[in-house]
């Protein structure tokens, strides 16, 4: 009977479609592309074990039975029992096809190889030697004579035969996991194709989640006139499963590229799934190709750490602003004590970099009820929906800052426990602040109430005579032009224009901005804060340029994160996996971001400043968003 795949559902705002197998009583063994038709190998449940099946499809999604019974046999007519057969990879070589597949034994899996002149049936030619990973033999070619073979289930080795049977093996891997604080996440080979560019190898990035697995997929291209030499990885995932997906325990079955597409399956409790993915070489390559911009992390991080004694900072101190001003650097952050209400501290530096003092009461703390002045501690708190950050469940919280003339303006969320945060402005005189005598003018409410507005700054010049304010709604950053900072008679912020999360992107679930922009010869530098949906627990770090007299206008956007939660003070807190940016200054040559680590700590990242914009600047935005053409 035919195979049929079924849509089960769409990737939010991804240009890619799931469809899914009806009949989960089929084993799933691999999958073959000749360019035109898409073979699919499995086994019935139902079957006598030494056989399998093929079926093709033209389009890689309506399947029709191609071969029903499909044997491997030894020279002596012994047929291997397709029951114990797993990995298996199918290549043209010659006059016909290479198959290497894992087989089961009482003590281990050894890879094989079988050869086939038509695919009714394939001839064992026997066990390849000194490997028991799952392999991919390249299609149609070799190298100095050699048939190549790439294969690996930790590390991407690399391997070569005159005759398919006798195999040396290269002893350096080709491709090796990345370490950071979780530790490594094994690889595993996927499928090989040769193009005019290269040998593009495929393979899936293995991250253990309890008793699972979930399997991200990812490329990179090697030479053709010497396939163990690395000319390109393509760095970002070319798919990573959505949080919703792992609880299917998906489970790789093979790779097509097919008119175009990249088509990849999957096994699932559901049965076998198909993802389409459009799949352009040379963009993802064009990506890897811009400079990674990132920022250097100081190596004694955290630059702020939570004091016990004091009650009002003993859990938590992230999410710092900064200004420069007077010869040194102001530092505001908010701080977690006892009492689970979000105040702010004050700290300094001289350099930027190292902390000198650290004033020993908050400099700001909940004066009005819509930032929780009513909130009384209590032993057992009750945590809202709204609540952020470690143990706190309202207060103010996330200040940015902003000088403007001789008042200093610091927006910040307001939240008083119960009903959703919205962002407030308040300023001081820069003499009393200087002074610390913390004499702040009276709050005022910038955004309406019953919607969660948060990540407010203000732009340091006037744009056309207008008052530049961003803030942010889910998913995106807002932008107004105001007259006056006043904001009375219910006057509130209305989210003109926008600045939307990318498709595809590291940014692609949500966007926020992270610390007041500072002025360039370019443009704006915004430093902003994202979530991809396809990581979408991590809060990672970006930057753009911003159009000088149109601040609704992106100009460049960096195409990769420039700070990612990697470290441990960025993972061993309230929050894991969180660098979330309140403050960015310019400090002679040197730009310093300061940002909150797992929702516990203070840190800082610089680069030179000329540098850092020069590389950006590679980074042009694609699509130019302008206020005068955003709906």
């Amino acid at each position: 009977s035919d195979l049929t795949f079924n849509r089960v559902a769409s990737c939010r705002k991804i240009k890619m479609s799931h469809k899914v197998l009806k009949k989960s009583e089929h084993t799933p063994l691999g999958v073959f592309c000749d360019g035109e038709n898409v073979l699919l190998f499995y086994h019935l449940t139902r079957d006598e074990g030494s056989f399998f099946r093929i079926e093709s499809s033209g389009d890689g999604i309506n399947f029709s039975l191609f071969h029903p019974i499909c044997q491997i046999t030894d020279e002596d007519g012994m047929r291997v029992d397709a029951r114990k057969i797993s990995d298996l990879s199918l290549a043209k070589v010659h006059q016909g096809y290479f198959l290497s597949y894992k087989l089961k034994s009482k003590q281990s899996k050894n890879l094989f190889g079988a050869f086939s002149e038509n695919l009714a049936g394939f001839k064992k030619i026997g066990k390849v030697s000194k490997m028991k990973e799952a392999a991919s033999l390249v299609s149609d070619f070799q190298y100095h004579g050699q048939y190549v073979m790439y294969f690996g289930e930790s590390s991407i080795n690399i391997a070569y035969s005159y005759d398919l049977k006798k195999w040396q093996i290269e002893k350096t891997p080709v491709l090796v996991p990345k370490r950071d604080f979780f530790g490594t996440s094994p690889l595993l080979v996927g499928h090989t194709y040769l193009l005019d560019e290269g040998i593009l190898v495929f393979y899936y990035d293995q991250k253990p989640d309890g008793g699972s697995v979930h399997y991200s997929l990812h490329a990179a291209l090697f030479d053709r006139n010497n396939p163990a030499r690395l000319v390109k990885l393509i760095e970002d995932p070319l798919w990573e499963p959505h949080q919703a997906w792992h609880k299917m325990n998906l489970l790789p079955i093979g790779i097509a590229l097919h008119h175009g597409e990249l088509l990849t399956y999957w096994q699932s409790k559901e049965g076998v799934i198909v993802l389409v993915h459009p799949f352009i070489l040379d963009k993802a390559l064009e990506r890897q190709t811009l400079p990674h911009v990132i920022l250097k992390k100081l190596k004694h991080n955290p630059i702020i750490k939570p004091i016990i004694e004091n009650f009002w900072e003993s859990k938590a101190t992230f999410n710092p602003t900064a200004f420069y001003d007077r010869g040194k650097v102001h530092i505001i952050y908010r701080a977690i004590g006892d009492h689970d209400i979000s105040v702010l501290g004050y700290a300094t530096s001289l350099d930027g970099l190292h902390i000198d003092s650290r004033f020993p009461e908050p400099i700001y703390k909940p004066s009005q009820p819509f930032e929780g002045k009513n909130l009384k501690p209590a032993p057992h708190p009750t945590f809202s929906p709204f609540a952020s950050g470690g143990g706190g469940f309202g207060g103010v919280e996330d200040p940015r800052i902003t000088k403007i003339d001789d008042r200093i303006y610091m927006t910040y969320v307001a939240y008083d426990g119960t009903n959703p945060p919205r962002v407030a402005l308040t300023s001081i005189n820069e003499n009393d602040f200087h002074n610390q005598i913390w004499n702040w003018q009276k709050p005022v409410l910038m955004s309406p109430p019953g919607v969660v507005d948060k990540n407010a700054c203000i732009l340091p010049e006037k744009i056309n005579g207008k008052y530049v304010i961003f803030h942010r709604i889910f998913p995106d950053i807002l932008i107004d032009f105001v007259d006056d900072l006043k904001f009375e008679d219910m006057e509130f912020l209305k989210g003109e224009y926008k600045i939307t999360p990318r498709e595809n992107y590291w940014d692609s679930r949500k966007v926020g901005v992270g610390a007041t922009p500072i002025k360039t010869d370019d443009g704006w530098l915004l430093i902003y804060q994202a979530v991809g949906e396809k990581d979408p627990g991590r809060y990672k770090i970006g930057a753009m340029i911003l159009d000088k007299n149109d601040p609704t206008k992106i100009l460049y956007r960096t195409k990769m994160p420039i700070i990612e939660p990697d470290e441990h003070y960025e993972n061993e807190g309230y929050k894991a996996g969180v660098t979330y940016p309140c403050g960015a200054i310019k400090l002679n040559s040197n730009l310093i971001v300061y940002y909150g680590g797992a929702d516990t700590v203070v840190c800082a990242a610089h680069e030179n400043f000329d540098y850092f914009i020069n590389k950006l600047k590679e980074h042009k935005e694609e699509e130019l968003a302008s206020r005068f053409n955003l709906n």
